[in-house]
């Protein structure tokens, strides 16, 4: 026997030995598509028993769901149709302060009165107290400063919150009449200039009782007066150098 038929023989029986081991191993292992066949033909009853139960839980919350969003929306339409009149009413009622100017009468009160407080102890306080104010008292609370005065039988107050609202000071002016919140307006504060300016940027509180409206404008109207009046003192106390120029 020559050397190459030898080693073609030997090759043969390699390749024999090959494949009656690998027959073997797979005869040994389980088939494992029959095993998951057999399993799930097995469970399958239970799977779509609880498949079948999830589907209609969730059918049930869905719908238990639907009717609280849509009860809930109901009530809000009730809620909304009821309070649409006081929206309404705001919205004629802040008309109504800007143009009888009663923001602004309640600001140039304000400004007004604001030092009045320790003022009130100078000896010649008579001749700040331009609106001829009594029983004068006053607090001071972090950033919550009021006034308080009596006019009449009747005590009134003014009261300024002010808070820093991202770079803007804001101030929150009311009124009390009688220890009740009357009025109420939010202001833009610019301290730009030497006495600080309050700008109304909305309407907070307005009630439709008392006297308040008529003691604000009165006191507003007081105001403006003794303003033209310093207007008109410094324009005729320079007549004289006006006449000694263009006479």
């Amino acid at each position: 026997m020559n050397t190459e038929l030898f080693v073609l023989l030997a090759l043969l029986v390699i390749a024999l030995c090959v494949v009656y081991w690998y027959v073997r191993r797979a005869k040994s292992q389980p088939d494992v598509t029959e095993s998951i066949s057999l399993s799930s033909a097995q469970t399958r009853p239970e799977i779509n028993q609880f498949l079948q139960k999830l589907v209609s839980d969730k059918a049930h919350i869905d719908e238990a769901a639907i009717t609280a969003v849509q009860q809930h929306e109901q009530e809000l339409e009730q809620r909304f149709i009821d309070d649409a009149k006081y929206v309404k009413l705001k919205e004629q009622l802040s008309q109504f302060t800007r143009m009888n100017e009663l923001d602004k009468a309640l600001i140039a009160l304000w400004k007004e009165i604001k030092y009045y407080p320790t003022r009130s102890s100078q000896d010649d306080f008579d001749n700040w107290n331009k609106l001829n104010l009594t029983g004068i008292g006053g607090s001071s609370e972090k950033d919550i400063n009021s006034v308080e005065f009596i006019r009449g039988a009747q005590r009134f107050k003014v009261r300024e919150r002010t808070r820093d609202e991202i770079g803007n000071l804001n101030a929150d002016l009311s009124f009390f009449e009688d220890g009740d919140e009357v009025f109420a307006i939010n202001c833009l504060v610019d301290s730009g200039n030497e006495e600080a300016d309050y700008i109304c940027q909305c309407i907070s509180t307005f009630k439709t009782r008392g006297n308040w409206p008529k003691v604000l404008l009165e006191y507003y109207g007081q105001l403006k007066i003794e303003k033209n009046k310093s207007l008109n003192e410094v324009k005729y106390f320079r007549a004289a150098e006006t006449r000694s120029r263009f006479g």
